[in-house]
């Protein structure tokens, strides 16, 4: 039985082929946890879900060199109940306000990674980094309700 991470708890490390992203992975995005590391949209879903995953990071900090995924490269989420991986397929400049960069009502697998654009700036900015991925291999699993 999968034991779902609360609010907070770090449950994996995530790296990307070809970039020196490589962090620890939370659940939840609160400003502690962007602080501590990647954070997963609490209100969205875990790896293995077969669900669209959202994580994001701090520009300055853990995914400075988000830019540097290509597509075709590998994303890997190590998590405590098994090791994910996702082809890159996308990347996209978009609005902060824009809801057509991600897609809750998804049922495959995918994740997407988003950071604060331009790279490496601090403060709040109007436009996000997207990085796609669709689902290549880590056990499936289904929640208890």
């Amino acid at each position: 039985d999968i034991q779902l991470p609360k609010e907070g708890d770090q449950y994996g490390q995530i790296t990307i082929e070809g970039t020196s992203v490589d962090a620890p992975v939370f659940y939840g995005d609160s400003p502690k946890q962007l602080n501590q590391g990647v954070g997963t949209y609490s209100y969205g879903y875990l790896p293995g879900q077969q669900r669209t995953i959202l994580m994001a990071a701090h520009t300055n900090t853990w995914f400075s060199d988000l830019g540097s995924a290509e597509i075709g490269s590998i994303i890997t989420v190590k998590t405590h109940y098994g090791t994910y991986e996702y082809k890159i397929v996308d990347t996209q400049v978009k609005d902060y306000q824009d809801t057509t960069a991600y897609d809750f009502s998804r049922t495959d697998e995918n994740i997407i990674l988003y950071t604060c654009y331009p790279f490496g700036t601090i403060g709040f900015t109007t436009e996000r980094y997207f990085v796609y991925g669709e689902y290549v291999s880590g056990p499936i699993w289904v929640p208890a309700d």
